[in-house]
């Protein structure tokens, strides 16, 4: 029945001599993160935690652009607003009956204004009327309680919780530090808190991350299925040529649109591998049966029959399938999973009618000339 919600495993600290400034790069940082759909909320604090904090404050912040054109600073609004909610102000004292007694001011608006007077208040600045909400707005947010210091440098925690494999979430961690890193004053740092990099990635070294292997491996067991069924190295090659056609249509799906490509633009490609290479066995399989059938037949006029009788069947089931998919890609929401991986598939699958049209005949028939 505990109904505490974790903080999240991804931990990030940043270090600065300036409070304020160190806040101020922490949430552009908070920003840059969530824009991943994969990370729903980054939370600000000055210790990690395994459980979320229910503490709130309420944050004005601030619209630095409209300010600045309208040509007033920051603490103008502040002082401006200030008067208004002013509350047990010490304005002197007076004579009582056996000691003075001290007095307070307090602004009577301070009981009759709410958020949403603050918000609304008229106030002039530069011979204009503006209300606080031209500025400013004021959400309840999740902030820091305490001020910490280490080493004689500020510090703030980040963390979240990210939907998706470890490795990726290493790696998404990794590349936000090294482009915020380039973003730092002089005297602030951001680190790893978690101690590890990811343990897939190639950087500094030679290797293949371990999702691409994957990739590697279902082609080699395409081929050495297409090898035992057609008895042949050769066709099981002309198989494996038709996979990267699609896989260009992957890429130039997520480049000329403009597609964030997350794991369901590799999911793509694993079901890709899968789809791409049984046109290919259809057409091979029909070219051998008519060789059989027919040995004085030309090559190319055997090749040409077999095309005729299962290029119908083909297109019906690259149509089904990429029809299929359209459910996920309409619509305004793009699902972090479901939508990289149905744009991958359909672009693949265009691209690999492409390919069988054009590389199929190229590689089988001049091999097997």
């Amino acid at each position: 029945n505990d109904m505490r919600e974790n903080a999240g495993y991804m931990r990030i600290k940043m270090y600065g001599y300036n409070y304020d400034d160190l806040y101020t790069l922490a949430d552009s940082f908070r920003y840059r993160l969530e824009r991943n759909h994969r990370i729903e909320e980054v939370r600000i604090n000055s210790f990690f935690a395994y459980f979320k904090d229910d503490y709130t404050e309420y944050v004005f912040d601030l619209d630095r652009q409209r300010i600045a054109a309208a040509g007033l600073y920051p603490d103008q609004l502040f002082l401006s607003l200030s008067p208004v909610f002013y509350k047990h102000i010490r304005a002197g004292s007076v004579p009582g009956p056996y000691q003075p007694e001290t007095v307070f001011l307090s602004a009577r608006q301070s009981r009759d204004y709410d958020l949403w007077g603050l918000l609304h208040l008229s106030r002039s600045f530069n011979q204009q009327i503006y209300r606080t909400n031209t500025f400013a707005n004021i959400t309840e947010a999740q902030m820091p309680q305490q001020i910490v210091k280490e080493n004689q440098q500020y510090v703030l925690c980040l963390q979240y919780e990210y939907i998706g494999m470890p490795d990726q979430a290493d790696r998404v961690l990794e590349r936000e530090l090294d482009d915020i890193r380039k973003l730092l004053p002089p005297g602030y740092s951001a680190i790893n808190a978690l101690g590890r990099t990811s343990s897939g990635s190639s950087r500094g070294g030679i290797g293949i991350p371990g999702e691409y292997r994957l990739i590697l491996l279902i082609i080699g067991i395409v081929f050495f299925l297409s090898a035992i069924l057609f008895n042949s190295l050769r066709q099981s090659l002309a198989v494996i040529f038709t996979i990267p056609p699609s896989y260009i249509g992957v890429f130039l799906t997520f480049y000329l649109f403009d597609f964030k490509f997350d794991i369901g633009g590799f999911a793509a490609f694993i079901l890709l591998g899968g789809i791409t290479v049984n046109s290919s066995i259809y057409i091979i399989h029909e070219y051998n049966d008519i060789r059989m059938r027919k040995p004085k037949l030309a090559t190319l006029q055997a090749y040409i029959k077999a095309w005729n009788i299962k290029f119908i069947p083909i297109m019906l089931t690259v149509l089904s399938t990429m029809l299929g998919f359209l459910p996920f890609v309409i619509g305004t929401a793009q699902e972090s999973f479901w939508f990289p991986f149905a744009v991958g598939t359909i672009g693949g699958l265009l691209f690999s009618v492409i390919g069988l049209y054009l590389y199929l005949p190229v590689f089988l028939l001049k091999m097997e000339k």
